[in-house]
């Protein structure tokens, strides 16, 4: 992330932890820089640790495993794709991935894609952006995301982030861009908002933000697709499981009665205990659709599929500019430490969430008959 320096240092409206957690990403940037350039002349960057020195000009046709650089948005337009789908194509080129014979084998097809989720993004809330921005100056105008864990809160404001500028803003400094773009809603994007919207100050990005002034996008994901994240990394959900028994909605100790796995879910002002997994999601999206403030809400998968139409649509409904060169995020939107290590970059999560055979990988018999009756089927036609 290029910040510069004085962007965030000298902003006396962000707090210590706003602060350091910038200058973390600045960190990681640079070290990462600093590591291939050491490699590529030939010497080790931390003297100790055995490494394997990168060639200055390694050869690109090799097929050595070394990380090439990438090529540009106008050079990929002049490789072979495989016969990959144009709509495919269209979103790595924009990430500037390129695509080889391996990687078009794995690819989701569009068809698959729009079996799934359709052939254009769902977006509600659209009606509520002229009223927001009636009531809030331009200066004073700000967007980002809400979300349970693992709905892609964090790949939305790097889409923000990137590609939309509200100019008004820059007079405010309270971003480290000035664009009115910011990491999370200022109660804690996590957070139900019955209970914290107006009454939870959130640690990072919180401080001293008019909550009446951010206009939310609150991103939802599949039930089954999110069930499946959650037990790949739970967060700050806790319920029984194992890696052989998740999302385990029926609990497997008990084979001859369906009893749920009641799951509890630390918030910031309080904890809060549900039947199960997909009673959590349920729950949770339920209380925003009733939710009468302006709002945003889409799906995790338009997202990733429909990157550059969501993007748009949130950046002109609070008034800002959208890029005329629109950037994907590549790389996981995600910190690769704690409990982000190993989050799914742009590839990864296409391949996950583009094959249909993968919706319902750990479901038990008995977890999808909970499901088929548990879940909230106004939710599903709304957002299905």
């Amino acid at each position: 992330m290029n910040w510069p320096r004085e962007n965030y240092l000298d902003n006396a409206n962000l707090s210590d932890s706003e602060k350091i957690d910038m200058l973390a990403h600045e960190v990681d940037a640079w070290r990462k820089k600093y590591e291939d350039a050491m490699l590529r002349l030939g010497e080790n960057p931390y003297e100790g640790v055995p490494v394997t020195p990168i060639p200055p000009n390694p050869d690109p046709g090799n097929d050595d495993g070394l990380q090439k650089s990438k090529k540009s948005r106008a050079e990929l337009e002049n490789e072979e794709t495989y016969g990959t789908d144009e709509h495919i194509v269209k979103i790595l080129h924009s990430a500037n991935v390129e695509i080889d014979q391996e990687l078009a084998e794995q690819l989701p097809t569009w068809d698959d894609v729009v079996s799934l989720y359709g052939d254009k993004p769902i977006i509600h809330g659209l009606e509520t952006c002229e009223p927001y921005r009636q009531a809030v100056k331009p200066e004073d105008r700000m967007t980002g995301p809400a979300g349970m864990f693992n709905t892609g809160t964090n790949l939305l404001f790097e889409l923000l982030k990137s590609n939309c500028d509200i100019k008004e803003a820059h007079t405010k400094r309270r971003e480290p861009q000035r664009n009115g773009m910011r990491w999370q809603v200022p109660w804690g994007k996590h957070n139900p908002p019955t209970m914290h919207r107006f009454k939870n100050v959130a640690k990072a990005w919180g401080k001293g933000i008019k909550h009446e002034d951010f206009m939310p996008v609150v991103l939802i994901k599949d039930p089954y697709s999110w069930m499946g994240s959650q037990c790949r990394h739970k967060y700050a959900t806790f319920w029984g499981h194992d890696d052989q028994h998740c999302p385990n909605l029926i609990r497997w100790r008990i084979p001859d009665e369906d009893v749920p796995s009641e799951v509890r879910v630390k918030y910031a002002l309080q904890m809060k205990l549900y039947e199960s997994l997909l009673d959590m999601w349920n729950h949770w999206y339920e209380e925003w659709d009733a939710q009468t403030f302006p709002h945003l809400t889409t799906r995790f998968e338009d997202l990733l599929f429909h990157g550059e139409e969501v993007t748009r649509q949130v950046c002109e409904c609070v008034g800002g500019r959208f890029t005329d060169y629109f950037q994907y995020v590549e790389d996981s939107a995600k910190s690769q430490r704690g409990v982000h290590k190993g989050a799914n970059g742009l590839v990864k999560a296409m391949l996950q969430y583009g094959d249909p055979e993968k919706r319902l990988g750990g479901f038990t018999d008995r977890d999808r008959w909970y499901a088929s009756k548990t879940v909230d089927t106004g939710l599903m036609k709304k957002y299905g």
